[in-house]
């Protein structure tokens, strides 16, 4: 295999998902970034979204096909065959596959056994919070090379330098590898602080036309059928919380050995509508924000909002709101809802955000969320209201099921979930906190007997309790979760999420 002429594909694996789950094509921001640094550097690179297949390949073969399999998920995307010739006709030699989420790591390893069949010389390399956080798990299938454990933009042409030079990768930073059987980690690079520095992501790689076509957002109301050209973008990087089940809670200190990867970083705004304009042109109306942590800095997202008033885009939050953000301090140290900044948010096109609620319990807020919301200096029942009377809308998280979390405390939360539907929220998702690898709910689980060394990936959702020995028993929190949505959302809502389950099938 000539080595003078690196042509790298980087995939986004088919998808597994529940019976309840919406299908949806990936398009996530990951390898958009590693496609534009390969860009920047000179070096030629495509995007698959197996979800959806190549230019050729129908929907009807891909995202609407749906096989059941002996896991019980059903498998979305192009068939193992068709991957098979989709790899051996593009002539590629470096091959990516992205694997942020636990649930997808069989679907990762699948792609990459059919790349290994396809071209046993291929290199292979895995990336993204799930990859990094089970590392030594995934190489040691032996169909894996490398895994990218921090930023990817440095590390992906580092890489593809090193493969082409043939001196090895020993002096490659930030990658996982196993070296006569045995776990080897690069120290990770500098982290990128100035954001403004990033490769543009290569929007323009993604299958538009197909996802136009499928018309199921990344996130967002079940009920809006409106037909819209989306893309996801993301302001920032990090989060100055640290919530123990979150993704990147392993991630926010240097002596990580993915370094400070989970620490607040800002783009600038006009690097942000650099990136705003470019979307426009490639005909996107609905961004969805990735950030961490949307809103940390009140002055420089008011000016961000501002701007993108006179741009006629809508946006939505995806996993990044803080609700303290929305609150502005009184004489007595509460907060109350900062009307002013939401008026300015929809004015924007931000006209829907989750409102990360988690629990009502202020213990476990506390403990599991690092107390960043507090219930007695914020009231988020007002906050929902107010934010319901702008024109806002807000659906609501919670969770149930932490070890230590008790049947009162999950009471206390289905109470509390009921006043937000009668405030204007359109409906709550209760969901199980799920100890995902990266998390510090994953060792607390490991070292305390919740959760088994050799768990099973394709189990780590919402819908399953997956940490045993809790004071609620898992068999109860999952009739309590399912009790509190049946309980909690209206007729309507509930009428409306069958409908579009069924259409799904």
């Amino acid at each position: 295999m000539s080595r003078k002429n690196p042509r790298v594909l980087l995939i986004y694996p088919p998808n597994q998902l529940m019976s309840i789950e919406m299908p949806r094509p990936d398009g996530s921001l990951g390898p958009l970034y590693l496609a534009g640094a390969l860009r920047r550097a000179g070096i030629e690179v495509d995007i698959l979204d197996a979800s959806v297949g190549g230019p050729t390949d129908n929907l009807k073969d891909t995202f609407f096909r749906r096989v059941k399999q002996p896991n019980g998920l059903t498998r979305i995307g192009m068939t193992p065959k068709r991957m098979e010739e989709y790899l051996a006709g593009g002539f590629y030699n470096i091959v990516g596959i992205h694997s942020n989420f636990t649930p997808q790591t069989k679907m990762a390893l699948e792609v990459a056994s059919i790349i290994k069949k396809v071209n046993p010389e291929m290199l292979v390399v895995a990336g993204g919070v799930n990859a990094r956080a089970m590392a030594e798990r995934m190489l040691t299938q032996n169909t894996i090379d490398l895994i990218a454990v921090t930023e990817g933009e440095k590390t992906i042409v580092e890489i593809v330098r090193a493969w082409q030079n043939g001196s090895g990768f020993g002096e490659v930073n930030g990658i996982a590898r196993l070296e006569n059987g045995e776990l080897v980690i690069n120290s990770p690079s500098t982290i990128t602080t100035n954001l403004d520095e990033l490769p543009l992501p290569a929007w323009d790689l993604l299958p538009f036309a197909k996802y136009d076509e499928i018309n199921s957002p990344p996130h967002g109301s079940i009920t809006s059928a409106k037909r819209r050209r989306y893309a996801p973008m993301m302001t920032s990087r990090g989060c100055p919380f640290e919530c123990l089940y979150c993704h990147i809670s392993e991630e926010k200190s240097a002596e990580s050995t993915s370094g400070d990867i989970g620490s607040l970083r800002l783009k600038s705004v006009d690097r942000v509508m650099r990136e705003v304009d470019i979307l426009r042109s490639l005909g996107v109306t609905h961004l969805y924000l990735e950030d961490d942590s949307l809103l940390a800095k009140k002055t420089r997202v008011t000016d961000f909002f501002k701007r993108m008033a006179e741009m006629g885009m809508k946006m939505s939050g995806i996993n990044g709101v803080n609700l303290v953000h929305f609150g502005e301090p009184t004489a007595n140290k509460k907060l109350r809802p900062d009307r002013k900044y939401l008026e300015i948010i929809k004015t924007s096109g931000f006209d829907e955000i989750v409102f990360p609620v988690e629990s009502a319990s202020q213990r476990v807020l506390d403990k599991y969320a690092t107390g960043k919301l507090n219930h007695e200096r914020l009231d988020v029942v007002e906050l929902v209201r107010t934010a319901v009377s702008i024109g806002i809308t807000c659906p609501i998280n919670m969770m149930m099921g932490f070890p230590d979390e008790t049947e009162a405390e999950i009471m206390q939360s289905v109470e509390l979930g009921k006043q937000l539907i009668n405030a204007g929220a359109p409906y709550v998702t209760f969901f199980i906190p799920i100890p995902f690898p990266g998390s510090k709910l994953f060792n607390i689980a490991i070292k305390g007997n919740h959760l088994a060394p050799d768990f099973d990936t394709d189990i780590m959702n919402w819908q399953h309790p997956v940490m045993k020995n809790t004071i609620v028993p898992p068999e109860r929190v999952v009739e309590l979760r399912q009790w509190a949505w049946e309980t909690v959302n209206t007729s309507s809502y509930k009428q409306t999420r069958t409908e579009r389950n069924v259409r799904a099938v």
